[in-house]
């Protein structure tokens, strides 16, 4: 099997190195390494352009930011490989990672192969996930159930059969950031294909800033809004006739509450790790997810309407 990885990327001149280093170093190597870059500014497309002169990647110049998912749509539209791997900019392979992910391949029927992400200390940071029909993920390595959920792969390490998720139009592009991964997984499930886990196809994953969070406070309403909407928008979309819109929003209302109160770490532990964000702001918050709530419900009505 021929394999292409895509990576999808903007201004990330510091990072994006270390992943592309860590593909080139893959055994077996990739057969194509495909960059996707947005209109970069900071050196990025300079580095882009000297590798693909070298032969090393293939360069998509994406016109304007649209979002992961049209970035991925272009990636997955110029790969030629028969498995396409896709890894976040700012993560780096580890030895071994693509070797694994081929050997999941075995049964034709495993559409999707995903792995572990940890932190760059090593720290396992997700594991095995899986998704409910209310759009609720739970990870195994957190000794959450999964038993009877739908398998799904993190974004910033997972692996599609080309022509199944070709066949479904890649990824949807209403989701710009947050879910893509989960619609894309759910799509190859509903074909009749497996998504499969392999432990040894790791990748260690920073965090890092993008420069749409430069404005912590918009860019803080802004993901609770997504959070809302493209949740539900996810379960309508997928399970919209096995779970009413009233159930759906008590589920919500419940998982707030748990998030809330089911905390592992002391109110002092977490201060030091991030600082509590200010009352009001997250009330703002939570009504800018409700609104987010009721556009994705009403987007994916909308478009099951144009699909019949």
């Amino acid at each position: 099997m021929r394999a292409s990885v895509v990576v999808c990327t903007f201004n990330r001149a510091k990072w994006l190195p270390h992943c592309l280093n860590s593909l080139l170093a893959q055994e077996p190597r990739p057969d194509e390494i495909i960059v996707v870059d947005g209109p970069s500014t900071d050196g990025t497309r300079e580095l882009l352009e000297e590798m693909e002169e070298e032969g090393e990647i293939i360069l998509v110049r994406q016109v304007r930011l649209d979002g992961i998912s049209s970035a991925r749509n272009l990636g997955l539209g110029t790969a030629s490989g028969d498995i396409v791997c896709f890894i976040d900019d700012d993560a780096i392979a580890q030895p071994g990672w693509l070797k694994a992910i081929l050997e999941g391949y075995v049964d034709e029927m495993v559409g999707g192969v995903g792995g572990p992400v940890h932190h760059m200390d090593g720290r396992l940071s997700m594991g095995r996930n899986a998704v409910s029909t209310e759009g609720l993920w739970f990870d195994e390595s957190r000794n959450e159930c999964i038993e009877g959920l739908y398998p799904v792969m993190v974004g910033c390490n997972m692996s599609f059969r080309r022509r199944p998720l070709s066949a479904v139009g890649g990824f949807d592009p209403y989701f710009k950031y947050h879910q893509d991964e989960t619609d894309a997984c759910l799509s190859i499930l509903h074909q009749g294909f497996h998504i499969a886990y392999q432990e040894d196809a790791v990748v260690w994953h920073e965090w890092c800033e993008g420069s749409y969070r430069q404005d912590m406070l918009r860019w803080y309403l802004r993901l609770r809004y997504l959070w809302g909407r493209n949740n539900s928008y996810l379960v309508r979309k997928h399970f919209g006739r096995e779970v009413p819109f009233i159930r759906y929003c008590g589920n919500r209302v419940n998982a707030f509450i748990l998030r809330r109160t089911l905390a592992t770490e002391s109110p002092g532990e977490k201060m030091r790790k991030n600082p509590q964000t200010p009352k009001f702001l997250t009330y703002v918050g939570v009504v800018s997810e409700a609104f987010g709530l009721l556009q994705g419900w009403r987007d994916a009505r909308l478009l099951r309407s144009r699909s019949s």
